[in-house]
């Protein structure tokens, strides 16, 4: 977004307030300051010189979960979330609470393997304790490992196509087992499978930092890389590393992974989880921000549940609204971070289902978090273990 597009954009808001209904840091603090309409309008004070930078303001801007709820309300088209990042990447100096990460991300996002070796390391003397009392979310442990790593190619004399795994951060270091499942499906309906050891971040939690120019240059790389992959798609089990790559790669590097798609859309494209069956069980569905707002990407996940036997699905109540998480959001805004957290831990209780699926390693690791801390029965699964599981049973 240039600087005259920033421009109109904040000029288009005419303060009519649709979009704080569902925003839910606003909906949290009944904050206006905390709310979407309440950002604009200091950007746009900003903007004009009738506000000056401060690290309070900067704090307002970060507060944002961008979740991307508001962008669906607001009649005058504003690309809310866009103007954020934008935002953010003025202000990202004054945000006292993001030195530490901004620092860690510059140096560390382009050398991910070696960074999240030290971080294993760091972890196991660490961790617990400082997650004990609070200071930390619950992280699960980093493998040693990385999904990436573990293999290359996976050939298939007849196959039916070469389909591409980008993994991200999350499943690369914290959720392995999540990429070997997936390759299990695909290799099991005569997908030849590659794991393309080139790829980078995504550039999200760049972005969300404020570091444009570094999300730039890292888009460049991985647009790049993936360029020399000859794949029928390239799929991804985090919804956020397919919006960012679909929808903000275009516009921040005037170019895009075209064939990427998220793992639902393939699911359904393929008809993957038709004639599978588990057994028995009551599952009820989270959706992600990212999925539901950014991809929207919605009644998919939820047709593949259904389409498996066994699986008696129940809706949850306010399914589509957001669990909590939001990145490092989660890591500055704690107590916020929680207690949408514990809106989402109580709906999911009250549909009495004993597993809820989702589809983001991240949505993933917060509902974890909130389980432990509230002692609740509760299988927490990405939708690839509810097929892969299917599709072992079939097996056997």
């Amino acid at each position: 977004m240039n600087e005259a597009t920033y421009h109109n954009e904040l000029l288009k808001c005419n303060r009519c307030g649709a979009c704080k209904e569902l925003c839910p840091t606003y909906l949290t603090t009944l904050n206006e300051t905390m709310g979407a309409r309440g950002r604009i309008a200091m950007l746009g004070e900003l903007e004009e010189k009738q506000l000056v930078p401060t690290k309070k303001l900067a704090e307002k801007i970060f507060s944002c979960m961008l979740c991307g709820a508001c962008r669906d309300l607001c009649p005058t088209g504003i690309n809310i979330p866009e103007v954020i990042y934008q935002g953010r990447a003025r202000l990202k100096n004054l945000f006292g609470r993001g030195l530490l990460l901004r620092t860690a991300l510059r140096y560390s996002v382009p050398r991910t393997d070696n960074v999240f070796s030290i971080l294993k390391k760091m972890q196991k003397l660490f961790y617990q304790p400082l997650y004990n009392r609070g200071v930390l979310p619950y992280i699960p442990e980093i493998t040693s490992e990385p999904f990436k790593n573990s293999f290359q190619v996976y050939k298939k004399f007849k196959r039916l196509s070469r389909i591409a795994i980008f993994s991200g951060c999350s499943v690369n270091y914290l959720y392995p087992d999540l990429g070997k499942a997936l390759s299990r499906i695909l290799l099991s309906k005569g997908f030849e499978v590659i794991v393309f050891k080139g790829e980078l971040c995504c550039g999200a939690p760049l972005r969300s930092a404020g570091l444009e120019d570094e999300a730039v240059s890292l888009a460049k790389r991985n647009i790049e890389h993936f360029s020399k992959v000859r794949a029928e798609a390239i799929i991804s089990m985090c919804p956020t590393c397919t919006m960012v790559i679909r929808e903000h790669y275009s516009g921040i590097s005037n170019n895009t992974i075209s064939n990427f798609m998220d793992i639902n859309e393939f699911f359904i494209k393929y008809d993957i989880a038709k004639d599978l069956e588990i057994s028995p069980a009551v599952i009820t569905y989270h959706d992600p921000c990212h999925l539901n707002h950014g991809l929207k990407i919605k009644n998919e996940p939820r047709q593949i549940l259904k389409d498996i036997k066994g699986v008696e699905f129940i809706e949850m109540q306010h399914a589509g609204e957001c669990c909590g998480f939001a990145g490092s959001f989660s890591l500055h805004f704690k107590d916020i971070s929680k207690n949408i957290g514990r809106k989402k831990i109580h709906n999911i209780a009250d549909t009495m289902a004993d597993t809820v699926v989702t589809s983001c390693p991240g949505c993933i690791m917060q509902l974890e978090g909130l389980k432990r801390e509230t002692n609740m029965k509760l299988n927490i699964k990405h939708i690839i273990e509810v097929v892969d599981e299917a599709m072992r049973t079939a097996v056997e």
